[in-house]
């Protein structure tokens, strides 16, 4: 029965190497949601100053582009996963930035 037992091969193998070094468990969601409060607050902080409005607006939808970029890459894991599903969820993004964009477009001429 020893020619059961399982033998350890004294080098590694390709596919048992690690590919990257990624944060895991609670230290990952502790630190977006801190980034993710930090920008929040910043956002908030940002509605208050009497500057003017429109270039207050854009800095509050960067930020917001921001935060959804942490969401998308760290809470849903996309950082980690194929090229690919990044590129598709990119470019369904872009789908709906254009048809906003074309909405406004609509609404601002008509």
């Amino acid at each position: 029965m020893a020619f059961l037992i399982p033998v350890v091969l004294p080098y590694k193998l390709k596919h048992m190497e690690p590919v990257k070094k990624k944060l895991e468990g609670y230290k990952l969601y502790v630190i977006t949601f801190v980034v993710l409060s930090i920008l929040t607050l910043l956002s908030v902080g940002l509605t208050h100053i009497r500057f003017a409005t429109p270039v207050i607006i854009g800095l509050v939808m960067l930020i917001a582009v921001i935060q959804a970029t942490i969401v998308l890459f760290y809470n849903m894991h996309l950082k980690f996963h194929d090229k690919i599903l990044v590129v598709f969820v990119g470019v369904i993004f872009s789908l709906i930035v254009l048809v906003i964009i074309v909405t406004m477009l609509d609404f601002v001429y008509r």
